[in-house]
């Protein structure tokens, strides 16, 4: 059986997460570190895991299923499965199938990868086909993986969002922030309802371990993951009176920046008068004014995990999930 990450990792005695960061954006950690990591992976073998795909050797491709390609988000997931490619020197093309959120439709373009032999792996990412074709995919051998979304029946690569939430909900207690808002993503739309459904809990996990009061009307539910969401978002809470210490755009940086905006314009100052909090990470936080607090999702090393996942089970067979932990990024908004 060939070389995994987690071998890699046990080897190293370093995380996944480290193996596939130095992988993605090895200028965020301590070059020792990328030389350590690097050299592990010479001396395991590790790289003879995708010796099929090296540049120029085979025509195969990895189909990525996405409810959209502008978003934010994917983008960020993008990057990661095309700098993974890159570090490794694996030439695999990536054809891409918005689904526009039609689950039907996400049936319908998985079955048709099955029969392309030229497809070696799926990715669907914030995506859960049904349970007919992921039984399909079992039984021809073909790896799906999920980004996002879990199914004992598909490898998953998952972000811990309720252990995001707790983390930002800490650091703003830890601040002297009491009354802290929530602004959530949106549960009508199924694609993603588990994102939002996840955020929900951590958030009042946290309050009730903080020991704050749980105040319905706290909870704003946007429309969307964008700007116009928390443009609509900062006029909830001000309109139903006093303004909280804080709001926490678990919805993302995204709606994040919208609330600011929106604030800016009423005349509230951010920090001083509500703090803001996002969620992601995106590269546009550290530009905005004031720069953005949030928890970093790591939608790249997410990314580049989901694709290794994907070709190591295209060699090995199906093996275990890969959970990435989010982290905190202080700047001025929080």
């Amino acid at each position: 059986m060939a070389m995994s990450i987690r071998d890699v990792a046990k080897a190293a005695s370093i995380s996944c997460e480290t193996i596939l960061e130095v992988l993605v954006s090895p200028s965020a950690l301590e070059p020792e570190v990328v030389r350590f990591v690097m050299q592990t992976i010479r001396d395991t073998g590790y790289l003879d895991t995708f010796s099929r795909w090296k540049t120029g050797r085979t025509e195969t491709s990895v189909a990525v299923l996405v409810p959209t390609v502008d978003s934010p988000s994917a983008v960020e997931f993008f990057r990661g499965i095309d700098r993974a490619l890159s570090a490794l020197g694996m030439s695999v093309s990536l054809p891409i199938f918005p689904t526009r959120h039609a689950p039907a439709y996400v049936d319908e373009i998985a079955n048709r990868m099955l029969s392309f032999n030229a497809v070696e792996a799926v990715l669907a990412i914030d995506l859960e086909p049904s349970a007919e074709i992921l039984d399909a995919y079992a039984g021809f051998g073909k790896p799906i993986v999920l980004l996002e979304e879990k199914s004992p029946k598909a490898q998953s690569v998952l972000i811990e969002n309720q252990r995001g939430v707790g983390i930002g909900m800490n650091y703003l207690y830890n601040k002297g922030y009491r009354t802290i808002g929530l602004l959530n993503g949106p549960s009508a739309k199924s694609y993603r309802a588990t994102i939002p459904s996840e955020r929900l809990i951590g958030y009042l996990t946290s309050l009730h371990r903080l020991g704050l009061p749980f105040d319905e009307s706290l909870v704003f539910e946007a429309s969307d993951y964008d700007a116009d969401s928390g443009a609509r978002g900062f006029r909830y809470f001000s309109e139903r009176g006093a303004l909280p210490d804080a709001v926490f755009c678990v919805s993302g940086d995204m709606s994040a920046i919208g609330f600011v905006d929106a604030a800016r314009a009423a005349g509230v100052r951010v920090p001083e008068d509500i703090a803001v909090l996002g969620y992601d990470d995106l590269p546009v936080a550290r530009f905005v004014s004031p720069a953005l607090s949030t928890i970093r999702q790591r939608l790249m090393i997410a990314g580049a995990g989901a694709l290794v996942l994907a070709l190591e089970a295209a060699v090995n067979g199906r093996g275990e999930d890969l959970v990435i932990v989010p982290e905190l990024v202080t700047r001025g908004s929080a």
